[in-house]
């Protein structure tokens, strides 16, 4: 697996500003890019629904087109009709082959790259075996992967989920993402602050238990009441105070639902003057 750094400490990496291909934007890779650079960014998250409806961008091309723009990328894990902890075989397995195909075709993209996952969901009413036996796919899924990512460069960084009523989510408190980086030594975390503010837990909490393997950021905003991908600046998030704690992150990615909320995200977060 992709050799990351987790020895505490400020690094000397520069930080880097990107943004998430939404299918809202009615733009595939190639195009993202060549917005993103001319709007001042150097990385580009791909969320793979967006390759399910406009094509997965031969390897080689994107590799060469990642190193003339000097961009890193990271892919996005599908958001629908995905689940790590599936109690439905047939699914489970199908979502964990496709974080294993993504990164092995980001190793073939030859960019340094990483994978973003959530570990998984089940509705709260279920009874409790339900329950425990989806908890039970998710760690499953999540050995799986583990063990096919030690043979690759890509790097593979769980998500902190947002609070859904009646849902359960794997991912959503900071205690159990730290007991999967417990488990799973190489991987990282992607810190999503909008996140941890609509669920109503402190950005600091994550920061305390997970340290410098918060290797990436998702940026949007919200009012503590819904998970609304605002503009950061729109909402409640103290975007400074929390960003000015993150000392191992090298990489913001901005979740916004218009093409001009990325561009206004880019100059909210760059005037706050945290950027390495």
């Amino acid at each position: 697996m992709w050799a990351r750094g987790h020895v505490c400490g400020r690094r000397c990496d520069m930080t880097r500003i990107g943004a998430a291909l939404d299918l809202r934007f009615g733009k595939d890779t190639l195009q993202f890019i060549d917005f993103l650079y001319s709007n001042g960014f150097d990385h580009i998250e791909i969320r793979k629904d967006n390759d399910y409806v406009y094509g997965t961008v031969d390897s080689a091309l994107l590799g060469q087109v990642l190193s003339l723009y000097d961009f890193t990328i990271s892919y996005h894990a599908p958001s629908r009709e995905f689940n790590l902890g599936s109690v439905n075989e047939q699914v489970r397995a199908s979502c964990v082959a496709q974080v294993i195909r993504i990164g092995e075709y980001l190793q073939e993209v030859g960019s340094k790259a990483w994978v973003n996952i959530h570990a998984g969901h089940i509705p709260e009413q279920y009874h409790e075996r339900a329950i425990a036996k989806a908890e039970e796919n998710m760690k499953l899924s999540l050995d799986e992967i583990a063990a096919a990512y030690e043979g690759l460069d890509t790097g593979l960084l769980v998500e902190n989920d947002s609070f859904e009523k009646h849902i359960t989510k794997f991912g959503l408190y900071p205690e159990a993402i730290r007991d999967i980086l417990n488990r799973h030594p190489g991987f990282g975390m992607t810190f999503d602050i909008g996140h941890a503010n609509h669920s109503g837990i402190p950005p600091e909490r994550f920061i305390e238990l997970m340290g410098c393997r918060i290797e990436a950021a998702h940026l949007h905003d919200n009012n503590g009441t819904h998970d609304e991908h605002l503009t950061p600046g729109r909402g409640s998030v103290d975007f400074e105070g929390v960003l000015g704690k993150l000392d191992g992150c090298t990489t913001y990615v901005l979740e916004m639902k218009t093409l001009p909320d990325v561009i206004s995200g880019r100059e909210f977060i760059e005037s706050l003057g945290l950027m390495k």
